[in-house]
């Protein structure tokens, strides 16, 4: 997994402001993650889901330094 480009797609989803391409990014996000690190993604997803959800990929990333 290379963190560079996981937290390049970070800051791209954040920067998002299309909730479809959110969450095409998110999943992106989570396929890229090792399998025991990847979230399990509920089925409807809002806009709080994905920042709680990115926000805990980077808290992984960083204790994964």
């Amino acid at each position: 997994m290379n963190h560079k480009h996981v937290i390049r797609l970070i800051e791209e989803c954040k920067n998002e402001t299309n909730i479809d391409r959110k969450i095409e990014i998110l999943y992106a996000i989570n396929s890229i993650l090792p399998k025991s690190q990847r979230l399990k993604i509920p089925s409807l997803i809002t806009n709080d889901y994905i920042y709680q959800a990115l926000y805990r990929i980077e808290e992984m990333l960083l204790v994964a330094l």
